[in-house]
């Protein structure tokens, strides 16, 4: 671990005792201490970017989604201004970058192209701030330890966001009538939701993060850190099961058999067999619950079914270029073909991407998540480098997951899940950088014994 050394300007003494004293004499104690803080995180994150980034990754999905925009916006200024002024490279695309920011000027057009343009603006916001926070990790991760640091900070913030979960189960919470089919559903007595206000919305933050813990604990070597390991992931499942979500605990299934897959496919022949006896030992009211998936008259399947049917003849009506950007075009748009369902989204991310999009942002959707799947298995999955692969691996499960859980949840509704996937994408393409530079040096060495001989 390398040792972090402080600089200190004589000047920034001047500066802030000067701040302070006005501040004070027209405003409240409490606002000259709120500046003391900042002025000191602003000082240490110009010096060193990584801690602001690694602040970032620790509190996002805790704080309000405007503060969370704010501290990523900030923190990227923040990083170009230092780089600037200390004559360093600015921001460099890469090719495989590319598809990303294609596919992010599709999204502005659809915001400026839409039926209501000023709605759009909400989700064009946030998927920008999810780009800066990509581009920051990328360009950060490049710095030894930092990926692994980053990772460490999103396993440590999951299992906290899991605890609390837990804590909710036993402590009772409210059950919405939105959430449960009561008919068919009345053994449940708790769905967790931790911060986030909604189960289904705490489940997919679980099923695309808790992949990256099974990635420490299978990279470390030492026993006593992988015990660690293995039993933050264990609270990270016992809040994903005590979420109530279905597709939560399909999705995550389906991320533990493409992790096994890419890292110990022979693993693969026991998960049948486990996953048999796992069914046996849940308790009554999780079996009864997971049962209920091949219920069709259970209403939350029924209602997404309707939702469904409807969101298919918006896609027919609007095929080419869709509604435009975000849920509030789409959500205004479907209430115009029924009125008696008020809904937010589709319950499906691929069919409100098509809706929202069209048949162009549609396809170049699938060509996006495609090439990442594609850099993970080149650059990733056959790195000769061990915790490349295992993480590779566990990057591939978390967008596994995802993608599963897509079909039934809008994955880019909420603030939180989006910046997440630009998160784990800002993750994926600081391991594909990597291993291109590896690759790089050493065909540089080849070449040079080669001309050497």
């Amino acid at each position: 671990m390398e040792t972090v050394k402080f600089r200190v300007n004589p000047l920034l003494f001047f500066v802030l005792g000067l701040l302070l004293a006005l501040v004070g004499f027209y405003f409240q104690i409490s606002y000259v201490a709120l500046l003391f803080f900042g002025i000191i995180a602003i000082a240490i994150c110009y010096d060193y970017p990584i801690v602001g980034v690694l602040g970032i990754l620790g509190s996002y999905t805790l704080l309000p989604d405007i503060l969370s925009m704010i501290a990523i916006i900030g923190i990227f200024g923040l990083n170009l201004f230092r780089k600037i002024t200390a004559k360093e490279k600015v921001y460099q695309v890469h090719s495989y970058e590319t598809i990303a920011y294609v596919y992010f000027v599709l999204m502005c057009i659809a915001t400026f192209t839409s039926i209501m343009v000023m709605g759009s603006f909400r989700d064009l916001a946030i998927h920008t701030v999810g780009i800066l926070a990509m581009t920051t990790i990328l360009d950060l991760g490049r710095e030894k330890e930092n990926f692994h640091r980053m990772v460490v900070i999103l396993s440590f913030m999951t299992t906290l966001l899991a605890l609390y979960g837990i804590y909710q189960y036993f402590a009772g919470v409210e059950i919405l009538d939105e959430w449960v089919d009561t008919s068919t559903n009345s053994f449940i007595k708790a769905r967790v939701y931790s911060v986030f206000g909604n189960p289904n919305i705490f489940a997919e933050i679980l099923v695309m993060l808790s992949p990256l813990t099974v990635g420490l604990f299978w990279s470390t070597k030492r026993d006593g850190v992988r015990l660690f390991y293995l039993g933050l992931f264990a609270v990270q499942i016992i809040a994903l099961f005590m979420t109530m979500s279905r597709g939560g605990w399909i999705s995550i299934a389906f991320g533990a058999v493409v992790f096994l897959f890419f890292v110990k496919k022979r693993l693969l022949l026991l998960s049948i067999p486990a996953g048999v006896v796992g069914l046996y030992l849940l308790p009554a009211s999780f079996l009864s619950r997971f049962m209920t998936i091949f219920n069709l008259a259970d209403s939350s399947t029924s209602y997404r079914f309707k939702i469904w049917e409807v969101t298919g003849e918006v896609i027919r009506d609007h095929f080419l270029v869709g509604v435009g950007l975000g849920h509030q075009p789409f959500k205004y748009t479907f209430e115009t073909y029924i009125r008696t369902m008020p809904i937010f989204h589709a319950h499906n991310s691929y069919i409100e991407i098509f809706a929202e999009l069209g048949i162009v942002g549609f396809v170049l959707f699938v060509l996006f998540i495609v090439s990442i799947f594609a850099l993970l298995i080149q650059y990733g999955i056959k790195s000769e480098n061990s915790y490349r692969r295992i993480m590779a691996a566990a990057l591939l499960a978390s967008f596994s997951g995802m993608l599963l859980h897509g079909m039934f949840e809008n994955i880019f509704y909420m603030m939180k899940i989006t910046t997440t996937f630009w998160i784990l994408l800002g993750l994926s393409y600081t391991l594909v950088q990597k291993e291109k530079r590896e690759r790089q040096v050493a065909l540089e060495k080849r070449r040079e014994t080669l001309d050497g001989r």
